[in-house]
């Protein structure tokens, strides 16, 4: 289970934090998760939201390129640099994801 502490901005000047859960799977070359291809669809278009190199064909496969990708956001944030999507690194993709879609 991965958590994320996120603070919002609300009217006036407010602030909220929430705190999420998630289950997510660990994700590497071949994998296929249990909870179907999207889950791979989706990290394959946050990584190329976050700029990511190469840019990737959201096709729902974790192939080598998308392990390129996910080394390459990983060296980027300073992250374990092993191309597999654990926990660092969800952590880390869906904070900027928040944070980018965060109204301003």
């Amino acid at each position: 289970m991965i958590s994320l502490n996120h603070s919002m901005h609300l009217r006036e000047g407010a602030m909220a934090n929430a705190q999420v859960t998630v289950g997510l799977p660990v994700l590497k070359t071949g994998s296929m998760p249990d909870s179907g291809p999207t889950v791979v669809k989706h990290l394959q278009l946050m990584l190329n939201e976050r700029g990511g190199h190469p840019v990737l064909v959201e096709d729902s496969v974790f192939g080598s390129t998308t392990e390129t990708s996910v080394k390459h956001y990983q060296q980027n944030e300073n992250l374990t640099v092993d191309g597999i999507v654990g926990k660092q690194t969800w952590t880390s993709l869906l904070s900027k994801w928040l944070l980018q879609s965060e109204p301003g």
